[in-house]
């Protein structure tokens, strides 16, 4: 009843919904979460831009401009303005796992400015993707638990960013990057990537990213990659490297960049490098790091083979960087999902 019921809704309501089946770009992790590859083709500004493969945003571009052709003033000159994800993803474990997410897409149409509701219901083999007009989708809320929760953490995120006191991070994944771990709990969170088809336990390519507990006092990123480079030198028998301090964008207070080389990991025949930047925002410290694994060997010889990959990894931190959405969310074109 509960099925013909959204149906029949669907059918009156300004909203189109996918048939049950894979979406573009959907893969389940070894970690249980359903996730979307980061974008391969960018068509749309935003989130999804960033965040979801290019026939997935067109899906999406196409549900939007079907709904505006059947408007009662049909229009055809429809441009997505931006895209954000509006509310953290709902995972349900039970009786299935099954990942929901929700975007609001912002479109100019005919020179009139709309918002849709655009709902990811990830399961397997029995995905579904609803495309609603945001002021209109209340009643298919109330149908749909999830849904209805979905625009609930979206009213209270929107209260949470207007605050200005949370912060949005830039993270422009390679195209080829999947999750393989994530943890979130009272000490923080973290997630790990790496390319796809690399072992999430022996990656040769690895971008992990920490939200740490800020502390009151100043200079929490200097002290941290200082620790980090204290740690290495003593595990792997070489000196410490150089920490430096950048100067930060306006939406942090602190920041810092270092270069960790280990050239033999203890109990393994590779050397691991990496170049690590931690940013202190107001809500957390961010830490993300670019690593890469090489045959184990002398310091010297992998410093000059590494010349490439760590002139990749400074260029993709340098695109890291936090932005605050009560006042600014150009400088995250790329912003990682909260």
């Amino acid at each position: 009843m509960r099925r013909l019921l959204a149906a029949l809704l669907l059918a009156s309501m300004p909203a189109l919904a996918d048939e049950a089946g894979p979406l573009p770009g959907e893969i389940v992790t070894r970690i249980g979460q359903v996730a979307a590859l980061p974008a391969d083709a960018r068509k749309v500004p935003g989130y999804a831009g960033a965040w979801r493969r290019a026939e997935a945003q067109q899906r999406v571009l196409d549900r939007i401009e079907a709904l505006e052709a059947r408007a009662d003033k049909p229009c055809q000159a429809v441009a997505v303005r931006d895209t954000v994800q509006a509310a953290p993803d709902l995972i349900e474990t039970r009786p299935a796992r099954v990942h929901h997410a929700l975007e609001r897409w912002t479109v100019q149409a005919c020179g009139a400015t709309r918002v849709y509701d655009v709902w990811y219901r990830f399961e397997r083999g029995a995905s579904r993707l609803v495309v609603a007009a945001s002021e209109a989708a209340e009643f298919q809320a109330s149908l749909d638990p999830p849904y209805r929760r979905l625009r609930e953490l979206a009213v209270a995120r929107q209260a949470e960013e207007a605050g200005g006191a949370v912060r949005w991070l830039n993270l422009p994944l390679p195209a080829d990057s999947v999750p393989v771990a994530n943890h979130s709990g009272k000490g923080g969170w973290s997630a790990d990537f790496v390319p796809l088809g690399d072992d999430p336990r022996e990656w040769t390519q690895l971008i992990g990213l920490q939200g740490m507990p800020r502390s009151k006092q100043p200079g929490q990123a200097l002290r941290l990659l200082e620790g980090m480079q204290e740690v290495r030198a003593r595990r792997c028998g070489v000196p410490a490297g150089p920490v430096e301090a950048l100067l930060p964008d306006a939406s942090a207070s602190g920041a810092a960049q270092t270069f960790l080389v280990c050239p033999q990991v203890p109990g393994t025949n590779y050397a691991e490098l990496a170049v690590v930047k931690a940013i202190e925002g107001p809500d957390y410290l961010y830490v993300v790091q670019r690593a890469w694994r090489l045959p184990a060997g002398k310091a010297d010889a992998l410093l000059a083979d590494s010349r490439g990959p760590r002139e990749a990894a400074e260029a993709f931190l340098a695109q890291v960087r936090l932005c605050n959405p009560a006042a600014d969310r150009s400088a995250c074109p790329a912003a990682y999902p909260r």
